[in-house]
């Protein structure tokens, strides 16, 4: 299981401060790019960003209001800031809210490296099969899959549909969250769900549950030790 570090410069001074060294154990950086102040600062950001990090595996995500993020977009603008970002840059992965802007999907059919995203803060919804279906069926890159849960159930739901979807479509890669502190075991067994990522905080938790850096790797590292 891959994890990966979410970053959230707001200017190029935050960008600067970033010090590369305490990336080396990170296998993937992900640049939260809605914590920027406006849609034209993130094309002030991304070439210092992508300098620094040059020869790193990164996910571009521009997490917006509809999906409990911080920058609001209409279709057209943000899927103009997707694919520029991908023309300019080509990060290894593009992060696409597929329900929030399912309307505008046909026009980045012909990106191969897509994450498409669910994302629900309030609850894990009665119909989380037919979602992880639905996404199943596009054949991206990775379905990603974040739910609030409720109850126990709702972690244990989520950990055996990713085990089930992940068991027929072998190829396919998913990565599934249950958020909160009840859901904190889904961000450290993804080997034996299926689930391709955990999400890491070297400082700031950029989601709720999310552990740090040092106690995701150390549990990893003694769960791999044990064998």
């Amino acid at each position: 299981m891959k994890i990966v570090v979410p970053i959230m410069p707001t200017s190029l001074e935050d960008v600067q401060a970033l010090d590369t060294d305490r990336f080396d154990s990170v296998d993937i950086i992900e640049w939260r790019a809605d914590y920027a102040s406006k849609k034209e600062d993130i094309f002030s950001l991304a070439p210092a960003i992508f300098e620094k990090f040059a020869g790193r595996e990164i996910v571009f995500t521009l997490r917006t209001t509809r999906q409990g993020g911080r920058m609001e977009l209409d279709g057209s603008e943000y899927v103009a800031i997707l694919r520029e970002i991908q023309t300019l840059y080509q990060p290894e992965y593009i992060d696409f809210e597929f329900y929030a802007y399912r309307d505008e999907f046909d026009k980045v059919l012909d990106l191969s490296n897509l994450v498409l995203t669910y994302h629900n803060y309030e609850e894990t919804p009665d119909n989380l099969m037919e979602i992880l279906s639905e996404l199943t069926a596009l054949n991206p890159r990775i379905v990603k899959v974040a739910v609030q849960p409720k109850h126990e159930q709702d972690v244990l739901d989520l950990m055996n549909y990713t085990r089930g979807f992940k068991s027929l479509n072998p190829e396919q890669e998913y990565v599934t969250i249950s958020t909160g502190k009840l859901g904190v075991w889904t961000r450290l067994i993804g080997d034996l769900t299926g689930s391709a990522w955990t999400f890491a905080a070297l400082e700031v938790p950029s989601a709720s549950g999310q552990l740090s850096l040092h106690k995701t790797r150390t549990i990893l590292e003694a769960v791999n030790d044990s064998e």
